[in-house]
Order: structure tokens, then C-alpha cells, then sequence
């Protein structure tokens, strides 16, 4: 293993999430997710492995590793996804473009229906995505069609549609339900895809608990056993859809080195459209007496706020690229 690896590998936690191999000049070489972050990096560098062409002349260029951990596979699926997406590693052969992402299209139809597609092409629709494992949202889809039944016709029809026969739609293409009503199951929808599935659960609740108090046990019944499914099968993933934020997130962790230095380590994560699409991470070090873990926090505030004031830059990213050369 080469030497420059050792420490980092060493403190590899043995958790789930991604990883990134980096030139010397910091451009990312490959990015790949991990179940286990400890075993999968390391075992990049074990003598013995069989490697090709390919993979050995990667692991020649390779002057970082850097990584970040997740709660789950499945963020890690979401978050390797975006990154390649977005850096484009040389050494990534999928998921370069958008032909290997689903996201879940909610229509601004007359009557608004609820698709699959590959890409974003209707400016009116709502997105939801992108998802990497094609099993697990169409699992989500058929199970929030059982728990409040939508259409997929544009608008009114003079006959009900396949999915009226089945239970799956409540009628709406031909007016058995009002469309306030059925807005309101959209809205429901929306709200489990963005991960808000307390919100959901409680209003399914208060449905049981009106239900009831008219003396409708049947309907009652009905509103229980969705609200049973949504917590069996979605309310206990946890699912990746985040609101359309753009949102940088600056984290600094300090420790003592063994020379007695501060060492601080400032993590960036650049979020866009409610998407992690990018992460920086580098190194600041000073003196014990001279530079503290406030004055560590502050030197880096103050020269990243003070860049935007003088509109030296205008992003996270492109103040963490000038700040690294800086540092170098």
C-alpha cells in the first residue's frame, strides 16, 4: 500500500458511502459508493489483486482519496449518481449523463397524472429524482397508487379509465370524485416523495378520526389501511428527495496533531436543485498558540466572504478551488 494512503486508509470508518480518487492537481479520477468504506478503498491497494490496464494506470495517478459518509446504500446510490453526473471522472464509465437516472414526473394536466421518465423535457411537470434503483421507485409508485388511487388521463373521459375496474384510480376522468379531492391525494403524493411522510401520516389519521365520527367505519377502515401501508413499506425508507434548495454547507472538524498543531479539516458541500452534486474537503494548519480552532473558523469565513464582497467569486466551489491553490 503506498505510503501517502496508509494513515487515510487506516482511519477509514467502516460505514456506507462514496468515495473519490484524485489527481495531483485535485481533478477527480474515479468516484465510487461503498457499503463498507474501510474494505472497498483499501482494497484498491492490496498487493496481490489482480488489477487490468485500465485500473492500474488509474491507481498510478491517484494523489487523494477523499470520501463522505451516508446513513444507507441508498444514499449512497443517490449521492455517487450526482457526483459523477456532475464531475465527470475519467475513470467512471456509467452513469456519465441523465439516460440512467428515473425520476418521477407529476404532470400539470388538466387532470395531473404521475409517470416515469428519464428526463426532465416539460417545464410545466413537477420532478422528483433523480433514482438509481429502477426496482425501489417502482415499488414507491405502485404503492402510493394503493394508497391514494391517481388517474392517468389528461383530462375528463365519457368512459372510466383501466384503472377505475382495478381500484386504482377513484374516478375522477369521468367526475365520481371532485377535483379538489383529488388535488388534495396529489398534494399527498408530493409530500411522501419530498420524505415529509409524518405530514402525510397525520393526515391520514385525522381521515380515520372524521371517519369515525360520522359513524363511517367502513371509510374509516379504508383511510387505516393505507395509513398501515404507507408505514409498512415507504414511511420506513428513507427516501432521497430533497426540496429544490441551492444550498452550500461549510462543516469544520478540529483535532490536535501529534506535533502539537490545530488541524482542521473544512468539509463543502455544494447542493443544487435539492441535490448534493459536489463536496470539497481540505486542510488548514497553524500553531497551537497563534491559531485556535475560532481563528481557524474565522480566516476561512472572513476570505470567502470578503472574495464575494469584492466579487472575486460568486460560489462555494470556485472560492474552495482558489483556496486550495493558495494553500498548496
Amino acid at each position: 500500500m503506498p505510503a501517502q494512503f496508509a494513515d487515510v486508509i487506516k482511519n477509514l470508518p467502516k460505514k456506507p458511502g462514496v468515495y473519490r480518487f484524485l489527481s495531483s492537481d485535485g481533478v477527480a479520477l474515479y468516484v465510487g459508493k461503498a457499503k463498507n468504506l474501510k474494505n472497498r478503498v483499501s482494497s484498491y491497494f492490496q498487493e496481490g489483486r489482480p488489477k487490468n490496464q485500465r485500473l492500474t494506470l488509474m491507481i498510478s495517478q491517484i494523489e487523494q482519496v477523499e470520501y463522505t459518509v451516508v446513513s444507507s446504500e441508498k444514499e449512497a446510490l443517490i449521492l455517487e449518481a450526482n457526483l459523477i453526473h456532475n464531475l465527470q471522472p475519467k475513470y467512471n464509465v456509467l452513469l456519465k449523463d441523465d439516460r440512467s437516472y428515473i425520476y418521477v414526473r407529476i404532470t400539470n394536466d388538466e387532470i395531473p397524472g404521475i409517470f416515469l421518465t428519464r428526463r426532465k423535457f416539460d417545464t410545466q411537470s413537477t420532478y422528483f429524482g433523480p433514482y438509481t434503483q429502477t426496482s425501489s421507485i417502482y415499488q414507491i409508485i405502485r404503492t402510493l397508487r394503493m394508497i391514494f388511487p391517481f388517474c392517468q388521463e389528461k383530462k375528463p373521459q365519457p368512459r372510466p379509465c383501466s384503472y377505475v375496474g382495478i381500484h386504482q384510480c377513484d374516478g375522477i376522468c369521468v367526475g365520481n370524485e371532485t377535483m379538489a379531492q383529488y388535488l388534495t391525494k396529489i398534494e399527498q403524493i408530493k409530500q411522501v416523495l419530498s420524505g415529509n411522510t409524518e405530514k402525510v401520516k397525520q393526515w391520514l389519521g385525522e381521515n380515520i378520526r372524521q371517519s369515525a365520527e360520522v359513524g363511517n367505519f367502513q371509510l374509516a377502515a379504508l383511510w387505516r389501511d393505507r395509513l398501515a401501508l404507507l408505514d409498512n413499506t415507504i414511511a420506513n425508507q428513507k427516501i432521497i428527495l430533497p426540496q429544490p434548495q441551492d444550498i452550500d454547507l461549510v462543516t469544520m472538524v478540529i483535532q490536535q496533531s501529534a506535533e502539537d498543531l490545530q488541524i482542521a479539516s473544512v468539509f463543502v458541500q455544494n447542493i443544487r436543485q435539492g441535490k448534493m452534486i459536489n463536496v470539497n474537503n481540505f486542510l488548514l494548519s497553524g500553531s497551537e498558540e497563534g491559531f485556535d480552532g475560532e481563528a481557524i473558523e474565522q480566516h476561512f469565513l472572513r476570505r470567502f466572504f470578503s472574495s464575494i464582497q469584492d466579487k472575486q467569486v460568486t460560489t462555494v466551489e470556485t472560492f474552495v478551488q482558489i483556496f486550495k491553490q493558495e494553500e498548496q
